[in-house]
């Protein structure tokens, strides 16, 4: 037996893909004893109770054909983490899924959602379907991938954007800041079939920096060669508005920017809140840090669908300073509440505890304690010494110091990497192929731990926006209504207008 656990983690550690690894995992939960705790439907860490009592009524509902009584059920018993069946705790005691009585919840819905949908039922027609999945859609919420900054490090999202897109995870809704801009927008801007080439190491371009010379340097005021940044961009995303993103994708792309002068707060630009601003621009705003890049101006179309300046006097820089992990925002706009971030900020992966939220433990609770306690005593004198110091410059410094302090740096699900002087060696850096491949496998590497946990709580909300999506597609190809004639007797066909495809 111990051989065996030997060559599992043998295999857990070198696996090259999610099924080697899962299968390695499987095999030691099973030899460590995990299944009998999975299969033991009571734990402190959820309302077990609750969740067998919903999964039975659901049950009955679907086995007595009580239709109207189970969108009753649903439309207002369900919720995001329902019963603390969220909690990140009751993802880290196996490597692979947690309780089987959530695993069974979350089927049940998932499957009662699509029989709702597709099945024809008189007493619950398609107007009630069409209301019930919008108004339940909306109150469960949705789930988003957040990208951080990260420099070089970035290449470690494409590595977890490949794991969760492979298995089928991968949110509709994203964020990037700085580096995780362009990862965000690269994905963002391409059709769903073409991604998977996309995520080939050999398939994209990498080389972000060239040093100035020191005349240069002196010019510019910036260390490093923004054209060669824009040259990358240019290689990796394509050409489009936000608009033109989201109808060519279907994914929600947004980019955090930071003001590069006084009197403006830090923008979160997307296709509802900047449909005409073009990606390129907006990530080369985002990936502007001060000092090794000079600030941005932001690129839109014009009513004519000509190439303008949008608000010339304004420019942006690094998103990360102010809002690198934008989820207020995020909620605001795309009713997201439950955030997976990838992180890799380098002034960020030292200090962040890797234990989830709400995990227990006296030297956790301590860490914890001590780092919130610093956090704040030193945005406290930052804001001090702003007062003190009423100079614009050193104001505005002491702001960005301030917003990175008082940022946070975790969600719901986190990925981090592993901290090493040789990923501190290589921020700057235009990394070779074997440098690109061990990135964004230990991006892969880093997420497969948390596939299953991502699968089982964004599994509900996926169903819905499919359903969703299908009723909506049905109500567009059906006849139009018929309408009397403005201004004369007769009839005439209202025929819905056809989705724009000139992005694609």
């Amino acid at each position: 037996m111990d051989r065996l656990k030997r060559e599992a983690r043998d295999a857990l550690t070198h696996a090259q893909d999610y099924r080697t690894w899962r299968d390695a995992a499987t095999h030691l939960d099973r030899a460590e004893g995990f299944d009998d705790w999975k299969a033991d439907e009571t734990s402190e860490l959820y309302d077990w109770r609750l969740i067998r009592s919903r999964l039975r009524q659901i049950r009955t509902c679907r086995d007595e054909g009580e239709v109207r009584r189970l969108a009753h059920h649903l439309r207002q018993g369900l919720h995001w983490n329902l019963g603390n069946i969220g909690n990140p705790e009751i993802y880290g005691r196996a490597r692979v899924g947690t309780k089987q009585l959530i695993v069974d919840y979350v089927a049940e819905v998932c499957s009662a959602l699509e029989e709702l949908c597709d099945t024809d039922h008189p007493e619950f027609g398609e107007a009630q379907k069409l209301a019930f999945f919008r108004e339940t859609a909306q109150s469960y919420g949705r789930s988003a991938l957040m990208l951080s900054g990260g420099a070089t490090l970035g290449l470690f999202h494409v590595g977890v954007v490949k794991a969760l897109f492979r298995e089928n995870v991968l949110p509709v809704v994203m964020s990037g800041s700085s580096a995780g801009s362009v990862v965000a927008a690269t994905v963002g801007t391409r059709a769903p079939d073409d991604l998977e080439t996309l995520l080939d190491p050999e398939s994209a371009y990498y080389h972000f920096w060239r040093m100035l010379n020191p005349r240069q340097m002196w010019r510019r005021r910036a260390l490093m060669d923004q054209s060669q940044l824009r040259r990358a961009i240019s290689k990796n995303v394509k050409d489009l508005s936000f608009d033109e993103a989201y109808k060519l994708s279907g994914r929600i792309v947004n980019i955090t920017v930071s003001p590069a002068g006084a009197n403006q707060a830090p923008r979160l630009l997307n296709y509802l809140t900047f449909p005409y601003l073009y990606l390129r621009e907006a990530v080369l705003a985002s990936c502007a840090v001060p000092v090794l890049f000079p600030p941005v101006m932001l690129m839109t179309r014009d009513e004519n669908g000509d190439r303008m300046p949008w608000m010339p006097l304004l420019r942006w820089n690094d998103g990360s300073l102010k809002s690198d992990l934008p989820m207020l925002r995020l909620r605001r706009l795309h009713n997201v509440n439950h955030f997976i971030v990838s992180q890799t900020n380098p002034h960020v992966i030292p200090f962040v505890t890797r234990r989830e939220p709400g995990a227990e433990g006296i030297a956790h609770g301590a860490k914890m304690y001590a780092s919130a306690t610093l956090r704040s005593q030193a945005s406290g004198l930052l804001k001090l010494a702003r007062a003190v110091l009423p100079v614009p410059t050193v104001s505005q410094t002491i702001d960005t110091a301030t917003s990175i302090l008082d940022q946070e740096y975790r969600g719901n699900i986190n990925i981090f990497p592993d901290v090493s002087l040789w990923r501190y060696a290589n921020v700057t850096s235009n990394p070779n192929l074997a440098d690109v491949q061990r990135f964004m496998l230990e991006g892969e590497r880093a997420a497969w731990p948390r596939i299953e946990a991502i699968r089982i709580q964004t599994a509900i909300a996926q169903s819905l926006d499919r359903c969703l999506q299908r009723l909506e597609g049905r109500q567009l190809a059906s006849p139009a209504p018929m309408l009397p004639r403005k201004g004369g007797p007769g009839l005439r066909v209202v025929r819905p207008r056809k989705p724009d495809s000139s992005a694609a």
